[in-house]
């Protein structure tokens, strides 16, 4: 699809090619091992279709081949890995060729068709062919494709709609409010900006228009900017952010002021109010319920920032970003990327063991992403969200088909561009090939063990000298940021640092980042109702009057640069503490790196001093935990005292 460059304040080269060193590159090779280069897998989720599959009990194993699709599309235009596209292309023909006569694709037959996660997974095969079309090298197969959307959307169309005699898309399922089946209004904007076709944008401006929600317009309640997410009548956070993606695309399309700053004022309620230390939301479940002041509770849900809301999350900051040009919401992915995500990552193998005591039938393969991460003292592996067995007795989850897409976000976070300058927002060990505004050839190189320390080397190779503009993103946590071209100091800025010169072969930028230890402690509050009984009355969820766990304010939580650190079992904590860390009267704590061996890989490993002169280590929180059976409990969220 082409991008609308006119809305969009930087903008991703799709040409660009990037090559990352260490474990970045290797987090893109264990997706590609582990799910993406499996041709049975993805036959397996194919089959679904053939089968009518979720009228068992009203399921979404529909849903698995669109998110993964997306995901190892995001994936390829990193990796050019010809194996993969040879895979993704078979797979494509094979969810094709799966629809019935009139181009209907759906994992419930049509007897009961549009109840349950219907339109929800009708919505993710469209996505999933919608990416493809970006990395797809075959004119025929695309027009194949377009073919295909076009059946789809014509049958949805056919039924779907406030004509006389059609189901109002709300009442396509009984859950969520109707919120899950309009989520499917992205497909359709980006079918539009495919095609032209008018109709399809008149479908999607009837979403936006009846509000995505059957009792409350969600899109109003965010442009008049009053209520938090959690507050919404519905506040089911993956739901409700897919829903804004789509109002997102339909602003960039159109040009919709409104749309526009209804999805900037969703996006900044989402970081004022349910964005806690590891860049997830939700601490009951996967429900928007105020996780900025709840997230050192310990009384929280064991089920809590779900992999599903931290990848979509990831997705809506990156575009959100696009649209602002604000590098705050780079800021809030590389949170996301560094703690949540990456820490979701099933490196050992393990399998959900409380599946195998609760199904033990099932074949117990492992999936490559764990499912719920914890914030105070617990353990990975609580479950598999959103598992659902298949016919050959294996089974599958939400979260495994999503988590490709995290990693396949950051090369298209990393480095973009605009009419006179470059931005580059992450910190990579590797190399950029991309263009100058002027459209001429640059390599950008950068060497750096960021985020293990925060010193990072930037050099420029262009073929032309070229006057442009390159913005480097000076991360909120750094206070002290230095930065220098070819030598001489230049001048910071929060935000982004404005370098600005004729830029030649050979250039130099050399950054350093403040990446002392910071405390952070939680927000203190009383008693909260985590949703507004007085407006909504009868909601979906029964409104929770929510008091604050005592012992929370006895915690505090370690951020050094983008890393949040974390106490676990293996780590000498062997109940959670308390551990009293010492804290100077500036807020930071004096932590060294660290030479202990520890029986783990980590991205980052420190020693923390304790008040009675000891110290103990800590590492990166994504490298922590990762044990499913139990054994091994963690936290974000430290006991001190």
């Amino acid at each position: 699809m082409k991008q609308n460059r006119k809305r969009e304040k930087f903008f991703t080269d799709d040409s660009a090619i990037f090559k990352y060193n260490g474990f970045v590159d290797e987090a893109y090779r264990f997706v590609l091992e582990k799910q993406l280069l499996k041709p049975d897998l993805w036959k397996k989720f194919v089959d679904q279709f053939r089968t009518d599959a979720d009228i068992i009990n009203n399921g979404w194993r529909g849903e698995y081949w669109g998110k993964t699709m997306r995901g190892a599309s995001l994936c390829y235009s990193y990796t050019k890995e010809e194996e993969l596209y040879d895979i993704l292309k078979t797979t494509i023909i094979d969810m094709i060729e799966s629809g019935n006569e009139s181009g209907r694709i759906s994992s419930y037959s049509v007897e009961k068709e549009f109840n349950g996660w219907d339109m929800w997974c009708r919505k993710y095969v469209m996505l999933g062919m919608e990416y493809f079309l970006e990395i797809c090298k075959d004119g025929e197969l695309k027009d194949r494709i377009i073919s295909s959307l076009r059946s789809q959307a014509d049958y949805i169309i056919s039924k779907i709609g406030e004509e006389e005699g059609k189901i109002a898309i709300t009442a396509t399922t009984d859950l969520w409010r109707g919120v899950n089946s309009s989520s499917i209004l992205e497909s359709f904007v980006r079918l539009y900006a495919l095609t032209n076709d008018e109709k399809y944008l008149k479908f999607s401006r009837y979403i936006i228009e009846l509000g995505a929600c059957e009792i409350e317009n969600i899109f109003n309640l965010a442009f008049e900017n009053e209520l938090y997410p959690y507050q919404y009548p519905v506040t089911k956070a993956y739901e409700l952010i897919s829903c804004f993606e789509g109002l997102l695309e339909y602003y960039i399309i159109t040009g919709d002021e409104k749309s526009g700053q209804t999805v900037v004022n969703f996006a900044d309620k989402i970081l004022e109010s349910d964005f806690t230390v590891i860049g997830s939301c939700g601490c009951t479940e996967e429900l928007f319920d105020h996780s900025t002041v709840r997230q050192a509770n310990t009384t929280n849900s064991d089920f809590s920032q779900e992999t599903c809301v931290t990848v979509t999350l990831m997705k809506f900051m990156n575009r959100i970003y696009k649209i602002t040009g604000d590098p705050k919401y780079i800021d809030a992915f590389e949170t996301s990327f560094y703690n949540a995500y990456l820490g979701t990552f099933n490196t050992g193998g393990y399998v959900d063991f409380k599946t195998i005591k609760n199904t033990p039938e099932c074949i117990m393969d492992p999936m490559p992403f764990d499912s719920y991460s914890p914030l105070v003292w617990g353990a990975r592996g609580t479950t598999a969200g959103g598992k659902q067995v298949m016919a050959d007795n294996s089974y599958y989850g939400c979260c495994a088909c999503i988590g490709s897409a995290g990693v396949g976000m950051l090369h298209k976070t990393h480095v973009l561009g605009n009419e006179h300058s470059i931005a580059i927002n992450m910190f990579i060990d590797g190399t950029v090939k991309t263009k100058t505004p002027n459209g001429e050839p640059i390599i950008i190189t950068t060497k750096t063990l960021y985020p293990k320390d925060g010193n990072v080397e930037i050099y420029i190779d262009v073929e032309k000298n070229e006057d442009f503009e390159i913005l480097i993103r000076n991360p909120y946590w750094s206070k002290n940021t230095t930065v220098k071209v070819n030598g001489t100091s230049e001048t910071t800025a929060d935000g982004y640092i404005t370098l600005k010169k004729q830029w030649s072969k050979g250039d130099k930028i050399e950054l350093c980042f403040d990446m002392r230890t910071t405390v952070i402690r939680p927000v203190p509050y009383d008693s909260q109702v985590l949703m507004n009984k007085v407006i909504w009355d009868h909601n979906y969820i029964v409104p929770t009057f929510d008091r604050e766990d005592p012992i929370a304010r006895n915690h505090i939580a370690l951020r050094r640069g983008p890393i949040m650190l974390a106490t676990e079992t293996r780590l000498g904590n062997e109940n959670g503490g308390p551990l009293d860390i010492a804290i100077g009267e500036d807020g930071t704590v004096d932590s060294k790196e660290s030479t202990t061996k520890i029986p783990f890989e980590c991205i980052v490993k420190v020693d923390v001093p304790l008040s009675n002169g000891e110290f103990i280590t800590l590492t990166d929180y994504s490298s922590a935990g990762r044990v499913y059976d139990g054994s091994v409990k963690m936290a974000v969220w430290i006991r001190n005292s």
